[in-house]
């Protein structure tokens, strides 16, 4: 829902702002840097997985994919083209994961956590 709503930001600010956490909003500023930073990818595609970061349940990274031109299903190990990571911070007070940035994915311990 995120990187759909980020193709107009403009439109979507509202949703944009309900999906990301409360912390980010001013780094994320009117979210534009960051839709053309998506829309600036070679054809961009999603990891069909998110993966939880080790020792830390509350937080997952969830994969934007370069050069995928067609749907495909990764069943043995190959290299991915990743271009870009969202990092997500599950939020029990909303009952959400909410997204916090875009591009390296980041560690827990750079995060804002609400989860025990």
């Amino acid at each position: 829902m995120f990187c759909n709503a980020l193709r107009d930001p403009r439109a979507n600010l509202n949703a944009l702002r309900f999906l990301t956490t409360p912390e980010s909003h001013a780094a994320w500023g009117d979210f534009t840097s960051s839709s053309e930073f998506l829309k600036s990818i070679e054809d961009c595609g999603y990891g069909s997985q998110v993966n939880r970061a080790e020792g830390a349940p509350d937080v997952a990274y969830f994969k934007i994919l370069r050069g995928v031109t067609q749907s495909y299903q990764v069943l043995d190990e190959q290299p991915v083209l990743v271009a870009a990571v969202l990092t997500l911070v599950w939020r029990p007070e909303r009952g959400q994961w909410l997204v916090h940035s875009i591009g390296e994915p980041l560690l827990p311990e750079q995060l804002p956590r609400t989860a025990k």
